[in-house]
């Protein structure tokens, strides 16, 4: 072989080992990068790999309450836990009557005319004279007297109704008894007449002294045959 023979095969060499060596790096320059897998953090110790969205706190429930709150009550209508509701009894109730808000008058009807079978001989009217209710509850204490000697009493029958007497208003107790005016056969037994009365509203232990007046508002005198004088259920007007 020649010694030009040797350098073009020596050429040929050279070209083949260059053409391989830069396919090489011209073939991976061609290639089309491949999708970038998403890259995971490694979670630390005591914490998550990604903060999850925050979820609603629960609520642990106290012994004895809900775990959910309780639509809120209006204003004023709470109740303490424990205690009970107050109950109404329909307004405060009324001061008994006494001698400070009563005034008393007692009336001879011996006079008056009337269709009723049963007429009353007098009445005795108290009238609230205070500026707040009062209750006249019972009969009230009556006695008539003929100085330190004869006496009749009031009575009444069972236990009359509680009587509430707003201010100015009265209550009427009805009186009979036996009355012949000093005539006839039991005359001897009329020995009490009177012009007054000593009165003192139930309960109240304070006694006032109550003329008696006719139907004019005049002086005038009872004359009782007997020592009882009935009374009535007071009766409000």
């Amino acid at each position: 072989m020649t010694v030009s023979a040797s350098a073009l095969l020596a050429g040929l060499g050279l070209t083949a080992c260059g053409s391989s060596s830069t396919a090489g790096p011209a073939k991976a320059a061609g290639a089309a990068p491949a999708s970038a897998a998403p890259v995971s953090a490694a979670p630390i110790a005591g914490q998550s790999a990604a903060p999850a969205a925050p979820a609603p706190a629960a609520v642990t429930p106290v012994a004895g309450q809900s775990a959910t709150p309780a639509r809120a009550t209006a204003p004023g209508s709470a109740t303490p836990a424990g205690a009970t509701a107050p109950t109404r009894s329909g307004g405060p109730q009324a001061a008994k009557c006494s001698a400070q808000n009563l005034k008393w008058t007692l009336t001879n009807l011996a006079d008056a005319s009337t269709d009723a079978k049963d007429p009353a001989n007098a009445e005795l009217v108290a009238l609230n004279s205070g500026s707040d209710s009062c209750t006249l509850a019972g009969y009230p204490k009556l006695e008539f007297h003929v100085g330190k000697g004869p006496q009749a009493l009031g009575v009444g029958k069972g236990t009359p109704a509680a009587v509430t007497l707003g201010a100015g208003r009265k209550a009427v107790i009805a009186l009979r008894y036996s009355e012949l005016n000093g005539k006839g056969p039991d005359s001897g037994n009329c020995l009490v007449t009177a012009g007054s009365a000593d009165v003192a509203a139930p309960g109240d232990a304070t006694v006032v002294r109550v003329p008696v007046v006719d139907r004019s508002g005049k002086p005038a005198q009872i004359t009782i045959c007997g020592d009882e004088v009935r009374m009535s259920p007071p009766v409000a007007q």
